[in-house]
């Protein structure tokens, strides 16, 4: 459902009349609002094993239930954790390698980003546990606003994650030889 400008609802409300449909589901994205400059959606669920989304625009975090693990590679290359309680909000920057955790449920994030430009793409990425260098990346046009929050795993990215499992090479770091183990 897609609200509309300038009409107020209340977010914990419909959260709590969907829950129980959404609770099925390993990750729930729901669409709020594409029908400006941004999309802003609510998810639950956590990305999939060590993939990491890479987004080409600024996005903001608030953490609406429960406690999201936030792992992120910075600029110089490291793995960091933040953990972002229920009412706390941060931004993220453009181009940050980020793997958002939710492990204990119910767990409820709001997200808002600017809607993709023509010439930008969506990039997920595999990082090496040992030395966190990029071992895969996978990169699709963006197809539209509803893509970036469906709750199927999207074709480009299930498309990586077999050409993983089929390669060694693939899965196996240039920089220290560590061979990545994929999650089922």
């Amino acid at each position: 459902m897609l609200f509309p400008h300038l009409v107020n609802f209340n977010l914990q409300e419909w959260i709590d009349a969907n829950k129980d449909d959404w609770a099925k589901r390993k990750l729930v994205r729901r669409l709020l609002w594409e029908n400006s400059d941004y999309l802003v959606f609510v998810t639950s669920g956590d990305t999939i094993g060590e993939l990491f989304h890479i987004n080409p625009g600024d996005e903001i975090f608030h953490q609406l239930h429960g406690e999201l693990h936030f792992y992120y590679i910075t600029p110089d290359g490291d793995r960091k954790l933040m953990v972002v309680r229920p009412g706390e909000m941060f931004l993220l920057p453009a181009n940050v390698p980020h793997a958002p955790k939710r492990p204990s449920p119910p767990c409820w994030t709001m997200v808002i980003e600017r809607k993709r430009r023509p010439e930008e793409v969506d990039r997920f990425a595999w990082f090496c546990e040992r030395c966190n260098h990029k071992v895969y990346e996978v990169i699709s046009k963006h197809g539209g606003p509803g893509d970036a929050v469906a709750d199927v795993v999207p074709p480009f990215v299930e498309r990586g994650r077999r050409d993983l499992r089929s390669e060694k090479k693939l899965r196996t770091c240039i920089k220290c030889g560590e061979v990545m183990i994929l999650p089922n």
